[in-house]
């Protein structure tokens, strides 16, 4: 909340003083993190996906900035190229984030003498994003949260996951002008997520006799791929299938704008 409530003012400081808009394009990439990714950050790579979107962004003459971004992209996660293979568990989901940052460059335009031409800086905010894991199966892929796969619905289960969250964007970037009005932006960025489901997989207990008995074969086999329901009778049925923390994503790209307003 108090991050919030900060990032709230200075976006409402900002936007009273600004003397500038720009508009403009953002291409990068997006990187999952979660119950399905590497231990090794190296290997975070492997699941970098495109994303593009759209940018405004209101500027004064000095170090504060305020900027609204609508972006798209997919995120994924697969087991066979994490750290736990033998279970067998992937997902994807596309993703459409909206977000209002607060923005604090470490040089203001308005320095003596010429404007800076590349200008670090720093960003937080607030977004909203919506997601909808889906899992392989055979031909096609299977939307996972209506299935509940951790047994949401069922008694003694949580509720069935929002699809649409809050997430709290933070990160850094560097600022180079090109000419009078255009600038190109370079930028990474980390979102603080409040929900352990954007992959479907959280560090529920969950029982696979249950979940086959009430739920059926898809869910319990898309729920624990390394099971069988031949297996039900002898085995044990309790297992967990991920952590406790919370999933994240994390994006990397260019955003180039154009000054509107004179």
């Amino acid at each position: 909340m108090r991050i919030l409530l900060i990032s709230t003012l200075l976006a409402w400081a900002t936007f009273m003083q600004a003397q500038s808009l720009e508009g403009g394009i953002y291409f990068g990439a997006l990187v999952y993190s979660g119950d399905l990714s590497p231990k090794i950050l190296p290997r975070y790579t492997r699941f970098a996906e495109p994303a593009g979107g759209i940018v405004f962004r209101y500027r004064n003459e000095g170090v504060l900035g305020i900027r609204g971004s609508l972006t798209y992209g997919n995120l994924r996660g697969d087991d066979t190229r994490s750290a736990y293979p033998g279970r067998q568990l992937a997902f994807q989901t596309n993703l459409l984030e909206a977000a209002v940052v607060g923005e604090w460059y470490l040089i203001p335009d308005n320095f003596p003498g010429e404007s800076p031409r590349i200008t670090p800086y720093f960003f937080g905010g607030v977004a909203v994003f919506h997601f909808d894991p889906e899992a392989q199966f055979e031909a096609g892929y299977v939307a996972l949260q209506p299935l509940g796969t951790e047994g949401q619905g069922l008694a003694d289960y949580e509720r069935p996951y929002n699809r649409t969250q809050v997430a709290i964007p933070v990160g850094a970037g560097l600022r180079l002008l090109l000419g009078q009005r255009g600038a190109l932006n370079m930028e990474l960025s980390a979102r603080k997520l409040f929900t352990d489901y954007l992959d479907d997989v959280s560090g529920a207990v969950v029982d696979f006799k249950e979940i086959y008995e009430e739920k059926g074969e898809l869910t319990a086999t898309l729920s624990r791929p390394d099971f069988t329901p031949d297996e039900v009778n002898y085995i044990n049925n309790l297992y967990r299938r991920g952590g406790d923390r919370f999933d994240a994503y994390l994006s990397l790209g260019l955003s180039y704008t154009y000054r509107l307003s004179q």
